[in-house]
């Protein structure tokens, strides 16, 4: 017989077996295992295959950073081939290409809190009858995981499509968690009374809500039962097959991540084939998001340095690996609504708002302006939690105002400069400590118009 002790040493490594296995994602049944062909190894090419520290991995430029200009930063998603994030890149294995001109990359750092990457998510639910206890999971769990979020650099909104056999509400994107829940709360789960449901429509109508152009864009459906394809009798229609909507996602540049039952073996097609996964449906919710999260923020920033003389509409970015292969290429556009910039080095003294005669930062984006007559920017400003939301409010306005004065001064047209403030509503980090105050207290430039 067991002791107590190595009967809870026996239970304790069987639970985690069983965590790894669950989040381990399954192989994606479009790679057969063996494939000797000319075509096959130009895919290879094109798909960003690199061998780097004995592992296969594959890149995918998502952002630019031009906070720093001349200094860019090159957001990229890094995984091996089973679709397992990295934990390291090296700058010595990669050349950044701009525009057709080689840059050394002068670092590779997991991105922080700082580069602020949007990502819009939409929650595609399905709400028949079996599914309130998946919808209360969700309501549960989402404060948390958008916290995650933030403290992982994501500048997040976040949509909701619920459907049955036909796509029944749809809300806009929300950067208000309480809005998202308030939205859940008036729900509850009914019908189904058939096998399967329309998800195909339902991830369609989500590709048509209003994503922001710099933002990476990904759905995360959550269903128990399968879906009605282009052809077949039921109560609910699509006119897309697996095959189409999996084209369609991919021209939108959009990625699936499914939370359904693991016998569903469609919806892992759909989120391998758009660089997405697959989640066990009956795991702990909790879990699920901390993976989903920990998945999409192993980003990392390479950082270079530009020639250009001032910040342009778009760059064409190329990665080089160290035989000078190319391995991703991307035109990122610069000059696009909902772009933001985060200015991190203008310093107020305790309660002040006035600035210094000569700020760099703000001499770029003086710059920016001059050189970008048709752009239309808000300047928003945030505090950290201290003091009340009054004196927050009104602080935050008034150092944002204090930004519009310093570029009017340059002779930029007011008309251009919109401000808002703020105050401690929106924390990217936590008040907990000085630098997280630190970090909320930032001046954060939106491009509105161009």
């Amino acid at each position: 017989m067991f002791s107590s002790k190595m009967r809870n040493r026996f239970v304790t490594s069987l639970a985690v077996f069983i965590a790894i296995s669950i989040f381990i994602p399954a192989q994606n049944p479009n790679y057969p295992d063996q494939i000797d062909s000319t075509k096959y190894k130009r895919d290879v090419l094109k798909e960003a295959k690199v061998k780097s520290v004995q592992k296969e991995i594959e890149i995918t430029i998502t952002n630019v950073d031009i906070t720093n200009f001349p200094v860019i930063k090159v957001i990229v998603e890094a995984y091996n081939k089973a679709g397992l994030p990295l934990d390291t890149l090296y700058a010595n294995n990669l050349t950044v290409l701009e525009n057709g001109i080689e840059k050394p990359v002068i670092s590779v750092e997991k991105i922080t809190v700082k580069e602020r990457v949007p990502v819009d998510f939409v929650f595609v639910i399905d709400k028949t009858g079996s599914m309130q206890k998946y919808i209360d999971a969700v309501r549960k769990n989402l404060t948390n995981f958008t916290n995650s979020l933030l403290k992982r650099g994501i500048d997040y909104r976040i949509g909701l499509i619920y459907f049955s056999d036909y796509v029944e509400r749809i809300n806009e994107m929300t950067d208000n968690v309480g809005t998202f829940l308030g939205w859940l709360d008036e729900v509850r789960a009914y019908g189904g009374g058939d096998e399967k449901e329309n998800a195909l429509d339902a991830m369609y109508e989500a590709t048509k809500l209003k994503f922001r152009p710099s933002a990476n864009k990904v759905l995360v459906l959550i269903t128990d039962a399968p879906y009605h394809q282009k052809g077949e009798n039921g109560d609910g229609k699509s006119s897309f097959t697996t095959e189409s909507m999996i084209e369609h996602l991919n021209n939108d540049g959009v990625r699936v991540f499914s939370i359904v039952q693991p016998k569903l073996q469609n919806y892992l097609t759909l989120a391998k084939s758009t660089r997405g996964n697959f989640f066990d449906i009956d795991y702990p919710f909790s879990t699920i998001l901390d993976n989903f999260s920990s998945q999409l923020t192993n980003l990392f920033a390479l950082k270079y340095r530009t020639d250009q003389p001032a910040i342009p509409d778009s760059i064409n970015i190329a990665l080089l690996n160290e035989k000078k292969l190319e391995l991703v290429r991307k035109t990122i556009p610069i000059v696009e609504l909902g772009r933001k910039l985060i200015i991190e080095n203008l310093l107020y003294e305790t309660n002040s708002w006035e600035l210094s005669s000569k700020v760099n930062e703000l001499e770029i984006l003086y710059e920016f302006m001059k050189n970008k007559p048709n752009v239309v920017i808000l300047v928003e400003g945030h505090t950290d939690s201290r003091g009340s939301n009054a004196l927050n409010d009104r602080l935050s306005l008034l150092r944002a105002e204090s930004v519009k004065k310093y570029i009017l001064n340059k002779g930029v047209d007011a008309n251009r400069i919109k401000t808002k403030g703020y105050g401690k509503r929106k924390p990217i980090a936590t008040n907990d400590t000085d630098f997280g105050r630190q970090l909320n207290r930032r001046t954060e430039i939106v491009i509105v118009a161009k």
